[in-house]
């Protein structure tokens, strides 16, 4: 990261963008073994105090060191996921990173796929830069942040809880073609009219079937992005402890948490 300013509240700018992220090589995402990402890690904090460019943000992970121990033998622990299970030397875990940390440049040797300590999984013909990804998401904060008042959403969530999730309940029957009994027809030999009248009525009553199994899956899926959302933004604990609906400010319910991912110890 660059850019050697905190940024105020207010418009975030491209150009402000850039300068945070200059760099023109994409992303990629590698598998390392545990024992590679403590490597990492310990190259990124082995310049302390001096202000190298090779120490590392992270995310899906947390890290304590000790600046004042012998390089190479800082990091004092590794935590992976929300979970904060401990980092198994032997695992294997798949890292989004720099394709110039990925060619093992600033001492990243154990990320290196060329000389194999690396697998690539997505290289940087495939790659997005950052500065793109990063905009990307601003975009899209720009979008849910019209909604921060939550009341749209909300509205949303108590209408799929009411809704009817019974498939077989709301599935339609599909007979032979009915009223053709009513009409003079015995069962016995069709006439050419009757045959394609039979034909249209099963068309029509497949058709029906097909449209309502699509809405019922599209009602699914409905439901499991709308669960997920309110998930993030905790809504259903904070209505279900306000006694009703809730504002929610969407922008601060998906900002990425950058607390304690990196710790300083003394021992």
């Amino acid at each position: 990261m660059r850019g050697d300013q905190i940024y105020p509240a207010g418009v975030l700018k491209l150009g402000d963008i850039i300068s945070c992220f200059p760099f023109e090589d994409p992303c990629v995402v590698i598998r390392v073994s545990g024992a590679g990402l403590l490597a990492a890690l310990e190259n990124s904090v082995s310049k302390l105090p001096a202000l190298e460019g090779r120490f590392c943000q992270v995310s899906g992970l947390k890290f304590g060191y000790n600046s004042q121990a012998e390089p190479g033998h800082r990091v004092k622990w590794v935590t992976i996921g929300d979970a904060d299970k401990p980092l198994e030397l032997d695992a294997k875990y798949s890292i989004a990173t720099r394709g110039y940390m990925a060619r093992g440049k600033d001492g990243f040797e154990s990320l290196n796929v060329k000389t194999g300590n690396a697998e690539e999984i997505i290289n940087e013909e495939h790659g997005v830069l950052i500065s793109m990804i990063i905009r990307q998401y601003f975009l899209s904060l720009k979008i849910v942040s019209r909604w921060r008042r939550g009341a749209f959403i909300s509205g949303l969530f108590s209408q799929l809880r009411n809704l009817q999730t019974n498939c077989g309940q709301l599935s339609p029957k599909i007979d032979s073609p009915v009223g053709l009994e009513n009409e003079g027809y015995s069962g016995g030999e069709t006439s050419e009219d009757e045959a394609e009248l039979t034909e249209h009525v099963s068309s029509v009553l497949i058709r029906r079937h097909v449209k309502h199994e699509e809405d019922v899956r599209l009602l699914e899926l409905k439901k499991r992005v709308a669960s997920k959302w309110e998930t993030l933004a905790k809504m259903g604990k904070a209505a279900k402890a306000n006694g009703g609906p809730v504002a929610v400010d969407w922008c601060r319910s998906v900002r990425p948490q950058v607390e304690g991912r990196i710790c300083i110890v003394d021992t």
